[in-house]
Parts: C-alpha cells; structure tokens; sequence
C-alpha cells in the first residue's frame, strides 16, 4: 500500500460509525473511525501500531466498502 495514500469514509462507512449498521469488529472499527480524510496510509501506521497490521486493516476497509481512496491530501497542490 502507498504510504502516502489518503482516504476518506464512505456513505457506508459514516453509517457503520454512527449506527454499527455492519457489526465490525472492534479493531477495524476503531481505524474507520480515525479515518479523516487528511491523514496518510503511513501516518495511521504509526499513529496506529497497536491495532496490529493497520496497512492489512486499511485495505480490508477499502475492500468492503467502508473507506476509499483520494489521490493526496486535502488542500495540497
């Protein structure tokens, strides 16, 4: 996965977050929230090494519909 990758919740996502709509587990559950749109794929890496495989996790999210990816960062050039 880039590291430099940004993503942002879905539709799907920001239902999960506000009514545990699809029963993640707590893990993944926790990383969707931190999703935000601005941070990077590395950045949450190390922001969340105690989840344990946060790259695995984010392309779970991706996968399933939770998340997805925005080519770089809001409000750069």
């Amino acid at each position: 996965m880039d590291p430099g990758a940004v993503f942002a919740k879905t539709d799907k996502g920001r239902e999960e977050i506000s009514q545990r709509s699809y029963g993640l587990p707590p893990r993944l559950r926790a990383l969707l929230v931190m999703i935000d749109g601005q941070t990077s794929a590395g950045e949450h890496r190390e922001k969340c090494k105690g989840l344990g495989d946060v790259a695995g996790m984010l392309a779970t999210l991706s996968a399933q519909g939770f998340i997805s990816e925005i080519r770089g960062r809001k409000g750069a050039a």
